[in-house]
């Protein structure tokens, strides 16, 4: 008896089971496409592999005030831009309407929902009901080390050890998370901690567990860079990106600092790439640096001697970095069409 033929078994296999469990491998659902932070934040779609992955978790990591809630809403704002709904689990109670609407974010009850489970176990339960149900873009957990089981929320501290607990609580929720997710993206922060006495090797860990570390598609590593202060001698209108400096001057007031983004892991692209943005504690992200940055490394910009740089297509050279960002800030067509070389040039 011949055997039977592939297509016809997965057909009668997703009848019998009356639903889709073989598909297509050129069907949609399968790759339901990513989350794009746009032409200005290409630098930071370029280490990620072209944006934020749908259909699948990813996870920023980093030390405290690093910047990991901040890349979680403009994640969060380009999804809503999109056309996108966005639910953020506010583990932490953290959440500030005044801030995420500074970094871009539309906080309507129509785009935007924020969840506070009590434990652990409600928290998988409630966003796996939420994919299920309304298909949200983008769901946001804040944080994960946040969330604990319930188990340990209802016992005394000082007559039960809840030792390796959570862990096991989490393997499970991220194993039936990934299991129903297929259109969203599910992003996971994570707190930084050091073991102590650790003398050879990384002292750095998260919380979670090993399997936490499997189910991710992208881990993605935050950490501040440099602070940005306010000029001397220029006036106190902190809008514009042109009124900082990178290096901190003795008693500068701070405006903001670099915020570096790095791939530990991803499927999607080559890991271990970077990317730095300028960012202002008003919530304004400059990411002309990072782009800059790219067009140098593609050819598109090249450095001559005594710190010269010659544009594709421009006649005239520049001298010095700060005067090339300085003249790209201002010439709107001119960094477009630098945004559209590096995109050619990367593909």
């Amino acid at each position: 008896m011949p055997p039977e033929p592939l297509e016809a078994f997965g057909e009668r296999f997703n009848k019998r089971a009356k639903r889709q469990v073989f598909f297509d491998p050129t069907d949609e659902i399968l790759e339901p496409g990513l989350i794009s932070l746009g032409s200005e934040m290409l630098a930071v779609d370029e280490i990620l592999g072209g944006g934020l992955p749908r259909g699948r978790t990813s996870m920023i990591i980093g030390e405290p005030s690093s910047g990991k809630t901040l890349l979680a809403q403009l994640f969060i704002a380009a999804a809503q831009r999109q056309g996108g709904t966005a639910v953020y689990i506010d583990a932490e109670h953290t959440y500030s309407r005044r801030w995420f609407e500074a970094t871009g974010v539309e906080c309507t009850k129509d785009k935007l929902s924020i969840g506070r489970p009590l434990y652990l176990e409600e928290a998988f339960d409630s966003i796996i009901e939420v994919i299920e149900k309304t298909s949200p873009a983008i769901v946001v957990i804040d944080s994960l080390p946040a969330l604990l089981p319930k188990a340990l929320v209802e016992a005394e501290m000082m007559k039960q050890d809840f030792r390796g607990v959570f862990p096991r609580k989490v393997s499970e929720g991220i194993g039936k998370l990934t299991g129903a997710n297929m259109n969203t993206a599910v992003v996971i922060i994570n707190q930084m901690r050091v073991s102590m006495g650790v003398t050879f090797g990384n002292p750095e860990s998260i919380p979670g567990g090993l399997a936490l570390k499997h189910y991710v598609t992208m881990t993605i590593r935050v950490r501040r860079g440099r602070w940005l202060t306010a000029v001397a001698g220029v006036e106190n209108d902190l809008t514009a990106f042109g009124e900082v400096a990178e290096q901190p001057e003795k008693d500068a007031k701070k405006v903001g600092f670099m915020l570096r983004l790095r791939t530990d892991k991803n499927k999607m692209a080559s890991p271990w790439q970077e990317a730095e943005l300028r960012f202002k504690f008003t919530g304004a992200i400059d990411p002309l640096g990072s782009i800059v940055s790219l067009a140098i490394e593609r050819g598109i910009i090249v450095g001559g001697a005594a710190g010269y740089y010659r544009i594709t297509g421009y006649e005239h050279s520049v001298h010095g970095r700060e005067a090339l960002e300085k003249l790209l800030r201002g010439d709107v067509e001119l960094r477009a069409s630098i945004i559209k070389a590096v995109r050619e040039a990367g593909r």
